[in-house]
C-alpha cells in the first residue's frame, strides 16, 4: 500500500514510512543484485537454510530411497494444494467470484474435486507426472498470491481510497501493532501452520521461499533486469553436476550457460561447489568481470544499510502518529473498529 501511495502521490506515507522504505529497498536490491536479499539478508531465508542444512545431514544417513520419499512428499502435497487453490485465486483476480462466494454451498459440493486434486500428484506414475511437474505446480502458489496482491492493491485500489484508509481507518493506523499482536498472541491455527512449515523446511529445502513467498516472487521478476548472472564456462565445465546438487532452489545449473531465472537467490552455493576454477562464477552481463562473493555481499548489504539509514536521517522512518494517539488506540485495540473484515475497514 505504501508503494502504491508513493507512485501515486510522489510522497512517502507518514503513517507507516518504515514499511515502505524496507519494501522499496528490497525492490532496489533486486534491480541490481537479483534475489540477493533472499539469499543474504532475509531472516526467514536464513532460518530456512539452517534448517535444511541440518535436515540434509540427517537425511544423508538414511537409505537413498527413503530419503527421496521424505524429501518429495511435501512438494507433492503442496502441488496438490496448488491445484485446489491457484484456480480459486485466479477466479478471485478475474472477479468471477468474490469472498462472499465462499459461503455458497457450491464449494462444499466440490469437495470430491478437491480430494482428487490432492491425490493426483501421489497417484499418477512419475513417467507420466514427473517430479518437475509437481515442482512447477507447487511454485505457482507464490505467483498466484503475488498476482492477487497486485490486482487488489495496485490495480483496483485508487489513490483516494488509500488516503482515506491512512487517515480514517483505525485498523490501518495501528497495522504495525496488530501485526505484533498476531505473533505475540498467536491463534492455534496460525501456530499450527507456522510449525508445519518449520518442520517441513527441515526435509524440503527452502520450502517457504520456493513455494509460498510472494515477496521472493516479485524480487525474482525484477531480478531479470539485474546486470549480474551466474555464468557457466562450457569450455571449462566438466559436467560433474555438483552445482545443481548444491542449489537449494533446485535449479539445473549444470544445464545453463547463464542462470537467468527468477528462482536464483544468488547464494553462491553452486559457485562454491564447483571444483574447477573459473568454470562457474557470478559475472556482469556479457561474460565480463567476475564478482567475488565477498564483494557481492558487501555491495548488497551496503546498499540496504545505506538506503534504510538515509531514510532514518531524513525523517522518513518513524511514524507521525503521536505517542498519545498510540496509547489511546492500544487501550481500545479490542474494539470492533480495529477488526479487518475480508478487506473491509471501519472508518472514523
Amino acid at each position: 500500500m505504501g508503494t502504491k501511495y508513493f507512485f501515486g502521490t510522489g510522497k512517502i506515507n507518514p503513517i507507516h514510512p518504515a514499511g515502505f522504505v524496507i519494501f522499496g529497498t528490497l525492490l532496489l536490491t533486486a534491480l541490481f543484485f537479483k534475489r540477493g536479499f533472499c539469499g543474504w539478508i532475509c531472516p526467514i531465508g536464513t532460518v530456512s537454510e539452517w534448517e535444511w542444512r541440518f535436515g540434509d545431514w540427517f537425511l544423508k544417513k538414511l537409505p537413498q530411497r527413503v530419503s527421496y520419499v521424505i524429501r518429495n512428499v511435501p512438494t507433492r502435497f503442496t502441488a496438490g494444494l496448488s491445484l485446489v487453490f491457484t484456480p480459486i485465486i485466479a477466479l478471485l483476480i478475474l472477479d468471477v467470484i468474490t469472498m462472499e462466494s465462499f459461503k455458497s454451498p457450491l464449494f462444499r459440493y466440490l469437495t470430491p474435486a478437491y480430494i482428487l486434486a490432492m491425490v493426483l500428484p501421489f497417484a499418477i506414475p512419475r513417467k507420466i507426472w514427473p517430479d518437475k511437474v509437481n515442482d512447477i505446480l507447487a511454485r505457482a502458489w507464490k505467483f498466484s498470491i503475488l498476482a492477487f496482491f497486485i490486482q487488489v492493491i495496485f490495480i483496483k485500489m485508487p489513490i483516494a481510497q488509500l488516503e482515506v484508509l491512512y487517515t480514517r481507518a483505525p485498523f490501518v493506523r495501528v497495522a504495525d501493532i496488530k501485526m505484533l499482536k498476531f505473533f505475540v498472541n498467536m491463534s492455534g491455527m496460525a501456530l499450527s501452520v507456522i510449525l508445519t512449515i518449520f518442520i517441513i523446511s527441515l526435509i524440503n529445502k527452502n520450502y517457504w521461499c520456493r513455494f509460498f513467498c510472494p515477496y521472493g516472487a516479485l524480487l525474482g521478476i525484477i531480478g531479470y533486469a539485474s546486470p549480474m548472472r551466474i555464468t557457466r564456462d562450457t569450455g571449462k565445465c566438466i559436467d560433474c553436476g555438483k552445482c545443481t546438487k548444491a542449489c537449494a532452489m533446485h535449479i539445473l545449473v549444470e544445464k545453463k550457460k547463464h542462470v537467468l531465472t527468477h528462482e536464483c537467490v544468488a547464494c553462491y552455493d553452486c559457485v562454491n561447489a564447483c571444483p574447477v576454477n573459473g568454470a562457474l562464477d557470478m559475472k556482469l552481463v556479457g561474460d565480463r568481470k567476475k564478482i567475488h562473493y565477498v564483494l557481492y555481499a558487501v555491495l548488497l548489504v551496503g546498499l540496504y544499510v545505506a538506503v534504510t539509514n538515509t531514510a532514518r536521517a531524513t525523517g522518513h522512518w518513524y511514524t507521525k502518529i503521536s505517542d498519545a494517539e498510540y496509547i489511546l488506540r492500544i487501550s481500545e485495540l479490542d474494539q470492533p473498529k480495529y477488526l479487518h473484515k475480508a478487506g473491509q475497514f471501519e472508518m472514523e
